[in-house]
């Protein structure tokens, strides 16, 4: 049976449903990979994303996060064996310690990303994999405020958009399959498949929800209601239930959309091994 990555995170980030499609469709395309264990998250957050793509019972090897409150929940997940708080440019563990790496939407808020993917490729075995995903080159160019300013011809301001949300997602770099590919390089890493996901269209749905829905303002409706302070109350129980019946099917289509053959996607999948390089 094929998960239904959807509805999973719908329950999972309900009180943020473009979030929500977003990383059903990075979940759905990072669960056609391989992951051997043992298994390290770099940036595992609160467990959310490793909970839903490998399941509640994965015990994956390790987790680690730089933020101690994000922490406590992954380890509450029970997804891992291991916690650790720190760095990815410094990893607690002995070289050769794993066989696969695993990172979804981390390394684009690092500054300096050359130290932690030589850490990486440090605590890999040989031939281990280096799986995780970023957004793309194609990533400010497929926003919906950008698009419509572009059309209307205000280049200014489209490029004024881009750069709010850059500051407001904290993203650092947009980096294409090629300008990772000699990235890791250099580090003696083999990039071995790269892969666009997130569509236009959906990228730019996306990008309307998450005003709609308040995301990165600092107070919204939506915000109040779904906030963790009301839990007390006990309706968000049904409200989450409302929001993952109502857009497990509104966003069917845009969820099941793929990047068409030699068109550019909004995020990028890079698989990278550590080979033997002389």
């Amino acid at each position: 049976m094929i998960p239904d990555y959807l509805t999973d995170s719908l329950n999972a980030y309900w009180f943020a449903p473009p979030v929500a499609l977003w990383r059903a469709i990075e979940l759905r395309v990072a669960a056609e990979e391989e992951y051997d264990s043992p298994m390290l998250d770099l940036g595992c957050g609160d467990g959310l994303i490793a909970r839903v793509l490998f399941g509640a019972e994965a015990q994956v090897e390790a987790g680690l996060d730089p933020w101690m409150e994000q922490l406590r929940q992954a380890a509450r997940s029970g997804v891992y064996r291991h916690v650790e708080l720190g760095h990815g440019h410094a990893l607690p563990y002995a070289d050769g310690t794993f066989a696969t790496v695993f990172s979804n939407s981390v390394l684009e808020h690092i500054p300096n990303v050359v130290p932690v993917l030589c850490e990486v490729r440090r605590v890999l075995r040989p031939d281990g994999r280096f799986i995780f995903t970023v957004p793309s080159d194609a990533f400010r160019y497929f926003l919906d405020g950008y698009v419509q300013r572009n059309k209307r011809g205000d280049i200014r301001g489209a490029e004024a958009y881009a750069a709010a949300i850059d500051a407001q997602l904290e993203h650092h770099y947009y980096y294409n399959p090629g300008d990772w590919r000699n990235l890791l390089a250099t580090v003696r890493l083999e990039v071995t498949k790269t892969r666009y996901y997130i569509p236009e269209q959906v990228e730019r749905l996306w990008d309307r929800m998450n005003h709609t829905y308040g995301i990165g303002r600092r107070f919204s409706a939506w915000g109040l209601l779904a906030s963790p302070r009301l839990r007390f109350l006990g309706y968000q129980s049904l409200l989450r239930r409302a929001v993952a019946r109502k857009f497990s099917r509104r966003w069917r289509h845009y969820y099941e959309m793929d990047v068409p053959t030699g068109k550019r996607g909004g995020g990028l999948l890079v698989v990278a091994r550590r080979r033997k390089w002389r």
